[in-house]
C-alpha cells in the first residue's frame, strides 16, 4: 500500500475529514471572536480552525500569542496531525506552540481549571471513526444518555455532547457535521438534547466539502440560560409542537406536514423488521434459473470438542466472564462436544426443480414495486437447521436470527438503499435477508390492510413524508415505515377501490404480465388525493387541520372489511 493510501486509511478510521481552508476561513469569518473570548477546539487536527481564528485576533490589534497562551484550548489525538501543527505554528512566526494545544484524546483531556467554561467552541469533529469497543463502550455508559434519551453510540455525537456541556452561559458551538442529525431516528436523543439546553442553528456549508461524500452541515447552537431553546434549520425556524409531533422529533418537519402526524401510524397495523445475516452466503444461497437452482455442496453434520480458545475467538473483543470460562471449562475438562456443518463440494452440481422441501424463496433486496419473483434461494433442510447450526458456531454477531417470528409469514418488502419506498408484496413462503426490510400484519388486523398500506406507501406524499421527515438518507429502515402516518382520511369505499386496484395489479404481475407501474401509482395518487380533499372539512383536512383525525383503531370497521380509523 502506497504511503498515500495508508494516510487515507488511517485518517478513515480515525474519522478525520479535514476541513478545507476556505470553508474554515469563511465559518470563522462569521464568529462572535474578540480578545476577551474563550476558545477551544476538541479535534483541531492541523489546525485549519485555529489559524483562522489567531489571525482573526491578530487584525484587532491584540498580541495572538499572548492572548492564545490564555484563551486558546485544544486537543488532537493523531500524533501526526498535532505535529503538522506545530510545524506550521512556528513557521508561521508564533514560536512554541501553547501548552493548551495537546496531543491527547478529547475524552480523557480535562481543563487545568475544572470550572472552566468556553465562550466558543468550533471545529470538525471525527465522523464516522473505528473506536475501540471498549473505549466506545466506556464513552457511551459517560455519555449515551441525556433527558432520559439515547445519545447515539457516534463519535461526533458524543463529542457534541461533551462540548454542550463545557459551553459557558451564552456560549456557542459551532461544528461542522454530517447532516444525519437532521432526521435519522438513532439522532433523536441528540437532537433532544440540543433543543433542551440550546438555540439551534443549522447551515449549509460555506463551501464545497470534498473530502466524504456524506453530505455536511453547519451546526451553530447557543447555550441557553432557560434550558429550552428554539430550532432554525436553512433559515426556517421549526416549531416545538412540529418537532414533538414526529416519533423521531425531526428537525425536517414543517407546519404542513406536521399535521399528518396527528393520527395513527403504519406500526399501529403492522410490525416492521428486517432478516438475518446468514455469515456464508456463497454457501447456502442459490440463484434461481428458469425454476431450478445448481446446488454444489453434500452436506453433513459433525461434532467438535468445545475448547476456551474457539469460544475466545468467537466473542465479541475476545472477552468472555468469569462465569462463562468456568463453564466452558467445565466443558472442555469433560469432552463436551457441540454439533458443526461440515460440507463437500460435489464433482458436479445438482439441478433441483423449485419448489422443494429443502429450499425457500429468499427475500432479497430489489428495487421492484407491486410484485417481483424470486431471484434467490435458501438451503433449507430440516427447517434451516443446517444454517442456524453454521451461524451458531460462528463469531458473536451470527449468533441471532433477527425476524425468525416472521420467516414464511406474507407481508410487504422494499428496498433498503433508495431514494423513495419501492414497496412490492411478499407472498408467504420467504426466509428474510437483513438487506431487505419488510414488513407484517399485526394479529387482528385485517388482510386488506396489507394491500391498502403498500398502495399508500407507493405514493408521493407518503414519500415526501419519508424522506423529508422521517429518513432524509438513502437508507429506509423498518423502523421508519412503522412511523409513517396512516392515511386515516380515507373512506372506506374508496379503501375498498385501492385494494381491489392493488390487489389486481399484484395479481397480474404474478401472472408474468407486464406492469406499468407509475400509471398504476398516478391512479392510486388520484384515489389518495381525492379523498383528502373530500374527508375533512377544509380546516381540518390532513395538510392543513391543526388537531389530529381520531383514536388510533387497528381492527375491521363494521362497514369495511378492512382496517379503518374511522373519521
Amino acid at each position: 500500500m502506497s504511503t498515500a493510501k495508508r494516510a487515507r486509511e488511517d485518517r478513515r478510521q480515525l474519522g478525520q475529514f479535514f476541513t478545507p481552508p476556505d470553508v474554515a476561513r469563511r465559518i470563522v469569518a462569521a464568529l462572535p471572536v474578540d480578545e476577551t473570548t474563550s476558545v477551544l477546539e476538541p479535534s483541531f487536527g492541523e489546525g485549519a480552525f485555529v489559524f483562522e481564528i489567531v489571525e482573526r485576533i491578530a487584525r484587532t490589534g491584540a498580541d495572538p500569542m499572548a492572548w492564545a497562551a490564555a484563551h486558546l484550548f485544544g486537543t488532537e489525538l493523531d500524533g501526526r496531525a498535532h505535529a503538522a501543527m506545530r510545524r506550521r505554528w512556528r513557521a508561521d512566526g508564533f514560536g512554541a506552540l501553547p501548552p493548551a494545544l495537546r496531543n491527547a484524546d478529547f475524552f480523557r483531556w480535562r481543563p487545568r481549571d475544572p470550572r472552566q467554561r468556553f465562550d466558543l467552541i468550533v471545529g470538525n469533529p471525527p465522523f464516522g471513526g473505528t473506536l475501540d469497543a471498549a473505549v466506545e463502550d466506556d464513552l457511551d455508559r459517560a455519555y449515551g444518555w441525556r433527558h432520559g434519551l439515547k445519545i447515539k453510540k457516534e463519535t461526533y455525537s458524543f463529542f457534541i455532547v461533551r462540548c454542550v456541556e463545557l459551553l459557558a452561559p451564552n456560549g456557542l458551538l459551532c461544528f461542522v457535521c454530517s447532516d444525519t442529525l437532521l432526521t435519522i431516528n438513532t439522532m433523536r436523543g441528540l437532537r433532544n438534547f440540543l433543543q433542551s439546553s440550546c438555540d439551534v442553528e443549522i447551515e449549509r456549508l460555506p463551501g464545497p466539502f470534498e473530502h466524504t461524500a456524506q453530505p455536511m452541515v453547519l451546526l451553530k447552537a447557543r447555550k441557553t440560560a432557560s434550558g429550552c431553546g428554539s430550532v432554525k434549520v436553512f433559515g426556517c425556524t421549526i416549531p416545538p409542537r412540529a418537532i414533538a409531533a414526529t416519533p423521531n422529533l425531526s428537525w425536517r418537519i414543517d407546519e404542513t406536514l406536521a399535521t399528518y402526524f396527528s393520527g395513527s401510524f403504519l406500526g399501529d397495523f403492522m410490525v416492521a423488521t428486517s432478516g438475518m445475516t446468514i455469515g456464508n452466503n456463497e454457501l447456502f444461497l442459490r440463484e434461481i434459473r428458469d425454476g431450478r437452482v445448481a446446488e454444489p455442496y453434500r452436506f453433513a453434520y459433525a461434532d467438535e470438542p468445545v475448547t476456551l480458545a474457539k469460544e475466545r475467538s468467537r466473542a465479541r473483543l475476545g472477552k468472555l466472564s468469569a462465569g462463562k470460562i468456568a463453564k466452558i471449562r467445565d466443558a472442555e475438562a469433560r469432552g463436551t462436544t457441540e454439533r458443526v456443518v461440515r460440507w463437500e463440494r460435489l464433482r458436479r452440481p445438482r439441478r433441483v426443480a423449485l419448489p422443494h422441501r429443502d429450499y425457500r424463496p429468499y427475500n432479497k433486496a430489489d428495487g421492484s414495486s407491486f410484485y417481483a419473483p424470486p431471484r434467490y434461494a435458501i438451503f433449507w433442510r430440516d427447517g434451516g437447521a443446517y444454517v442456524y447450526t453454521f451461524k451458531r458456531n460462528g463469531n458473536w454477531y451470527l449468533h441471532g436470527v433477527g425476524g425468525r417470528p416472521f420467516f414464511e409469514r406474507e407481508g410487504l418488502t422494499w428496498a433498503l438503499i433508495a431514494n423513495r419506498f419501492k414497496t412490492r408484496y411478499l407472498p408467504p413462503g420467504y426466509i428474510l435477508d437483513s438487506g431487505a426490510p419488510c414488513a407484517f400484519l399485526r394479529e387482528g388486523v385485517a388482510e386488506d390492510e396489507l394491500y391498502f398500506i403498500l398502495a399508500w406507501t407507493l405514493t408521493p406524499v407518503a414519500n415526501r413524508i419519508l424522506k423529508s421527515v422521517l429518513n432524509h438518507t438513502r437508507n429506509i429502515q423498518s423502523k421508519d415505515f412503522e412511523r409513517m402516518p396512516y392515511p386515516a382520511w380515507v373512506s372506506p369505499a374508496a379503501k375498498r377501490k385501492i385494494v381491489s386496484l392493488t390487489r389486481a395489479t399484484i395479481r397480474r404481475a404474478r401472472a408474468g404480465h407486464c406492469i406499468d407501474e407509475d400509471a398504476v401509482v398516478a391512479k392510486l395518487e388520484r384515489l389518495f388525493a381525492r379523498e383528502e380533499s373530500i374527508a375533512l372539512p377544509q380546516d381540518q383536512r390532513p395538510r392543513q387541520r391543526a388537531s389530529g383525525t381520531s383514536g388510533r383503531v387497528v381492527t375491521g370497521s363494521p362497514d369495511s372489511s378492512i382496517g379503518a380509523t374511522t373519521l
